[in-house]
């Protein structure tokens, strides 16, 4: 992952992060993955969906 993706995903958790602090929901590895799985879900552009598996498998450690 280059800098500018390490960047755009430190941004996907900010923003799912602040989502959670501002609904008063639970702030956990898996809350986050949701949320963020959620917002590929809805997402159109392939590059942001790109960005948001890379948020998830940082979060869960996956491969």
């Amino acid at each position: 992952m280059n800098e500018e993706n390490k960047a755009l995903v430190a941004s996907v958790f900010g923003e799912a992060l602040l989502e959670l602090v501002i609904k008063n929901r639970e702030i956990g590895r898996e809350t986050l993955a949701m949320l963020i799985r959620d917002r590929a879900e809805k997402e159109q552009d392939e590059d942001k969906i790109l960005v948001y598996w890379q948020a998830c498998r940082a979060l869960l450690g996956t491969a």
